[in-house]
């Protein structure tokens, strides 16, 4: 229904893809997840399509990461985290700049506050609960579900069940309790 959003920026998405596949098709499976979300929470169709764009783009910060960190495959030390956790606000800033993107100032508010917490421990401005914007908290979960189940060089993926196990005990802390919810609400595919 909204494939038309994968196709939408195809300068971004080359760049993405040629920067570091992983990190585009994660990005692919985030936007489709978090559309799947929305719709389980009756999203109106605007939200769906912004909900799309901002989780296809939700790390274009990622490409001025350097690859000794980006492609890391062990832990980040406290250095080299504090360069990652700069994504997304560096995908914030170079969104806004691309004026064919559209709904680009919703998308990008949502790229900058998609690792806020929901109990305030999340970066880059420690937002908490409905402060934090709904199609971020969204994405958020949609991005922490494939991070889990996805392989990564530092861990292999995780089953739909342990994943849920990890969602649990981050129920009330890291994520809105709704937006797990609806996750709950989703087949498995």
């Amino acid at each position: 229904m909204y494939s038309w959003i994968f196709d939408l920026a195809p300068m971004l998405n080359r760049a993405m893809h040629a920067r570091d596949g992983e990190t585009a098709q994660h990005c692919d499976r985030v936007a489709g997840l978090a559309v799947r979300i929305g719709e389980a929470l009756t999203l109106e169709p605007h939200d769906l399509l912004v909900v799309a764009l901002a989780a296809r783009l939700h790390d274009v910060g990622k490409i001025e990461v350097p690859d000794s960190i980006l492609l890391k495959a062990g832990s980040l030390d406290d250095a080299e985290r504090e360069i990652m956790r700069r994504h997304s606000v560096i995908g914030e800033s170079f969104i806004l700049k691309q004026h064919e993107i559209p709904f680009r100032h919703e998308v990008a508010r949502i790229v900058r506050h998609h690792h806020e917490h929901w109990d305030g421990s999340g970066y880059p401005d420690g937002l908490c609960g409905e402060a934090i914007p709904l199609l971020s908290r969204i994405v958020s979960v949609a991005d922490s579900i494939d991070a889990m189940t996805s392989s990564r060089p530092y861990h292999p993926g995780r089953t739909r069940a342990a994943a849920l196990s990890v969602l649990a005990a981050e129920r009330g802390t890291k994520h809105d309790p709704v937006i797990l919810d609806a996750y709950g609400t989703l087949r498995a595919d």
